[in-house]
């Protein structure tokens, strides 16, 4: 699954599509610096950092030291391939 997701879906949906995920396992608090997001989705921390930026700006979720706080989890679903 995700070998098929790193050939076929943008780096930016890959990104939300982790942290969809996340949130669904941690909750509202993703205890995850955007290194470690990045890794999981398989892109670089440039890449993570400008699709946060960009979400945070919407008002879907906020930055903060080693974490992210989502704050609309289902805004983020439309965009995110599952």
């Amino acid at each position: 699954e995700e070998l098929t997701e790193a050939y076929y879906l943008s780096a930016e949906k890959r990104v939300l599509h982790r942290l969809g995920g996340l949130a669904e396992l941690y909750g509202k608090l993703v205890p995850l610096c955007q290194e470690d997001l990045a890794e999981l989705a398989g892109t670089s921390r440039a890449t993570v950092n400008r699709v946060l930026r960009e979400q945070q700006q919407r008002g879907t979720l906020e930055l903060g030291r080693s974490k992210i706080v989502v704050l609309d989890a289902e805004a983020l679903r439309p965009r995110s391939p599952v």
